[in-house]
């Protein structure tokens, strides 16, 4: 037995709203697949309104239909498109709490540098 006491996390039933990031605003850019999407689907599993800012626009439909949240489809390497959709996910949420940037891309090559 140790000496020192034992903290823990509040239970779910103790929690108000019984989700912990319940009515929290969510951006997340590369959220139509792979790491973003994961990322996307758990902070709506916790309760936060989610926007996802992706290229790919079926799979980012698609993705944001199951999960309740809005799809925004949008070039990230063009500032003006990238500021519009980020505006429109904006309106959509009402403002945001968490912005997760997941966008990226890996190309590989033969060629050495």
């Amino acid at each position: 037995m140790s000496d020192f006491p034992v903290t823990t996390a509040p239970s779910a039933d103790a929690r108000p709203s019984g989700l912990r990031l319940e009515g929290k605003r969510v951006v997340v850019t590369g959220g139509a697949r792979g790491i973003g999407a994961e990322i996307a689907g758990r902070f709506s599993s916790e309760g936060a309104h989610v926007a996802v800012l992706d290229l790919l626009a079926d799979r980012g439909t698609e993705l944001c239909a199951s999960i309740g949240g809005s799809y925004h489809q949008v070039d990230l390497q063009d500032p003006g498109d990238t500021a519009t959709a980020m505006s429109d996910a904006l309106e959509a949420l009402g403002g945001v709490d968490i912005l997760v940037n997941s966008a990226g891309i890996l190309h590989f090559s033969s060629s050495s540098t």
